[in-house]
């Protein structure tokens, strides 16, 4: 039974709310079956599941963890050079779940848009943020060290 008295969220608040949640919940499922590949086809992996942790454990920095265990550290964003591989599929899927906010933002400036008064600003503004997550998503845009 629906309370007529009761208040309606904003279309643009409904948009970024159902699209958070459903590429969250896409991410979360890659992220928990992505590990399974990687060690069902650890051949496949940039890094070898078999001695990833026992090097870690051992207390080996990061540069020595990714020389002993893989090839060098490829890059903070060779999961779009391995997507077949399981550890490439991780990274995507967290990737994705950091990326489901320019998504639903996107989202949003669509009901910024199709809401009367429509509100350019706004709408605009959320273009404008998804243009910067995407370009960090991609490895284009990074933190300067």
């Amino acid at each position: 039974m629906e309370n007529k008295d009761s208040l309606k969220q904003p279309l643009p608040n409904r948009l970024y709310g159902t699209i958070i949640y459903w590429v969250s919940i896409i991410a979360a499922i890659i992220c928990i079956v992505a590990p399974v590949i990687a060690l069902a086809f650890p051949e496949s992996n940039v890094l070898s599941p078999q001695y990833l942790f026992s090097t870690i454990w051992q207390g080996a920095k990061p540069a020595e963890v990714w020389a002993t265990v893989g090839n060098g550290f490829p890059g903070g964003h060779f999961w779009i050079n391995s997507l077949g591989s399981g550890d490439g599929l991780i990274q995507m899927g967290i990737v994705l779940g950091g990326f489901c906010a320019g998504l639903a933002l996107l989202g949003a400036a669509v009901g910024y848009l199709k809401q009367k008064p429509r509100n350019f600003t706004w709408a605009l503004l959320s273009v404008v943020i998804t243009v910067f997550i995407l370009l960090s998503a991609i490895g284009i845009y990074t933190q300067a060290e």
